[in-house]
């Protein structure tokens, strides 16, 4: 299974990003990745074009959770499965090191909120100075609420994170304060909540950031993580500091190289790792996941890189 790893901060920052574009050649020049493109009958260079069921006119992008299944895949499904597997969508689920000073849970879906947030839950330890949550003023779909086994009457997915946290982390409702910022367009709203309660001196709090481009998306994963660097003093880290962000098993590696790259365009020495919160038992299987959902975040991995 490929899985990117962040080279340790107290490598100088040039060959910090030299270690990291040799592991995206070694992803680029992987066997599954080849095979892949072969079953498709596409390319590296083709993919995008060929199979992005998000892009939209005039540089709009589709939430993946409303996205339609691509018939035509349905005949590749058992084939590709062991592919992506391989690529390192399924099973990228513990960190590589044992303890970390702060937890990004990663907004996103209904459901996906609640189950990020109850897995954070068993990474806490004495170490652990803060839990934080990433999220933006996106309104919930309704389709979102369909097949959820967790409730919540939020609206946006800023308060269906901050439902998740009192879930999760047993927080009082109520007992928090905002720092908030409004605009007519939810794309440009920002809020810090942060909670009164500590447990074992870690702090919670849940961030909704502005979008980067607010005319035509909500904020984004590198925009909710630079919001959040920038409102916490992480971007002057102290020397024990390091990141663990959870996010779901399919999106580990892409966000793994959003978030690298962050950092070190910021040149920050930071230590960084992220992990899925589906455990092995509960993988979806050959027969249940869809692969035009999963060639998005392929597709998402190859453009990053690309960046790089």
């Amino acid at each position: 299974m490929f899985r990117f790893i962040m080279p340790d901060r107290s490598i100088p920052a040039g060959e910090r990003l030299s270690l990291l574009k040799q592991q995206m050649e070694d992803f680029l020049g992987q066997e599954a990745l080849a095979e892949l493109f072969s079953l498709l009958h596409t390319s590296h260079d083709r993919i995008a074009k060929d199979y992005n069921g998000r892009k939209r006119d005039g540089g709009r992008v589709l939430e993946t959770q409303v996205m339609e299944p691509l018939q035509e895949l349905s005949s590749l499904r058992q084939s590709l499965y062991p592919l992506f597997a391989e690529l390192g969508f399924f099973h990228i689920n513990a960190p590589v090191k044992k303890s970390h000073s702060r937890l990004l849970i990663l907004g996103g879906a209904v459901n996906v909120c609640f189950t990020r947030a109850h897995y954070a839950s068993q990474w806490i330890d004495p170490s652990t100075l803060s839990v934080d949550g990433l999220s933006c003023y996106r309104p919930v779909n309704p389709k979102e609420r369909e097949g959820s086994s967790f409730s919540s009457a939020s609206e946006t997915e800023f308060g269906v994170l901050t439902d998740a946290f009192s879930s999760a982390f047993e927080l009082p409702e109520g007992g928090f304060s905002d720092s908030f910022e409004g605009d007519r367009n939810l794309n440009r709203i920002s809020c810090i909540r942060e909670y009164a309660e500590r447990k074992r001196g870690c702090a919670f709090r849940v961030f909704a950031a502005p979008s980067t481009e607010p005319a035509v998306r909500r904020a984004d994963t590198g925009d909710t993580f630079l919001f959040y660097l920038s409102e916490t003093g992480l971007q002057t880290p102290g020397p024990s500091e390091s990141l663990l962000a959870i996010t779901s098993n399919r999106y580990c590696n892409r966000q793994f190289l959003q978030l690298a790259f962050c950092l070190l365009n910021e040149k920050l020495p930071l230590d960084l790792d992220v992990i899925g919160c589906i455990p092995d038992s509960q993988i979806v299987t050959a027969e249940t996941y869809d692969p035009f959902q999963y060639l998005q975040d392929l597709i998402g991995i190859l453009d990053w890189i690309a960046r790089f």
